[in-house]
């Protein structure tokens, strides 16, 4: 495909004519093929074939005639399409996460693709004892035998490759660790951390308390959002680490509530 594939001069690049199409998206909760091909200046297939793109990676929802935000409290992408959104973003807060572990540490990761991506890195370490509720992770993790693996037992959810539930609860009551790195579906100045199930939001909180110091990573796409089920106050992290997106308001918003921000470097 051609990196232009309007059909008047002057079309926008495809790349810059999605990113184009999401932000009108934020700003208006939906758009539709007839004016953004009038905006773009481009043919309705081609608006079509972007908004089909931009669906595929979980950023949109098409409907007759256009598409409406991707953001409903309860929304949230298969696992396999959240692991490449946004991984650029991802990877630079997993590193900067990774930074903060000391050697000797118990850290504590859960089941979002963002903490995935600190496994990733934390893989390469020595001498840590690492507790997860994510298959993912542990199956990561225990290719090191350097590291000591500890899956949180309960009830497996397929859709999150975690486990959940009472029993993974009641699991986390018997632990104490140094530090916990949590991903979450909305970071918000008033609603605070939100997820878009009540398990994993239960877990989540019972991780927050478990923990000596709780880091909250999210890229900034998650920034301002509220999903569906609360999972606990800004008070309850020490610090969110996100990327540059963040909107200089909302990071001065989130601020003046108390929670410290740290900008990953892309």
């Amino acid at each position: 495909m051609s990196p232009v594939d309007g059909t008047e001069p002057g079309a926008m690049f495809a790349e810059e004519r999605q990113r184009a199409v999401v932000e009108r998206l934020r700003s208006a909760g939906k758009v539709t093929v007839e004016e953004l091909a009038a905006a773009f200046h481009v043919s309705a297939p081609t608006v079509r074939a972007d908004l089909a793109r931009l669906e595929d990676r979980g950023l949109l929802r098409r409907t007759h005639g256009g598409a409406i935000r991707a953001d409903g409290t309860l929304f949230e992408p298969p696992y396999d399409q959240r692991q490449v959104m946004r991984h650029v973003e991802k990877r630079a807060i997993a590193r900067a996460a990774a930074a903060r572990v000391k050697d000797g540490e118990t850290v504590l990761l859960d089941a979002g693709t963002s903490s995935f991506e600190i496994a990733l890195l934390l893989k390469e370490r020595a001498g840590l004892t690492i507790v997860t509720n994510s298959i993912a992770n542990a199956v990561t993790l225990m290719e090191n035998p350097a590291l000591e693996v500890v899956l949180v037992g309960g009830s497996v959810q397929p859709r999150r490759r975690a486990t959940l539930g009472p029993l993974a609860v009641g699991f986390l009551d018997r632990l104490c660790v140094d530090r916990a790195f949590l991903a979450f579906n909305g970071v918000h100045p008033e609603a605070g951390f939100t997820v878009v199930d009540f398990d994993a939001a239960e877990v989540k909180r019972r991780m927050m308390e478990r923990a000596t110091e709780t880091i909250a990573v999210a890229d900034s796409d998650k920034i301002g959002r509220v999903a569906f089920a609360w999972a606990a106050p800004l008070s309850a992290a020490r610090l969110l680490i996100t990327d540059s997106g963040i909107a200089e308001d909302d990071r001065a918003r989130l601020t003046e509530k108390g929670l410290a921000v740290e900008i990953a470097r892309v």
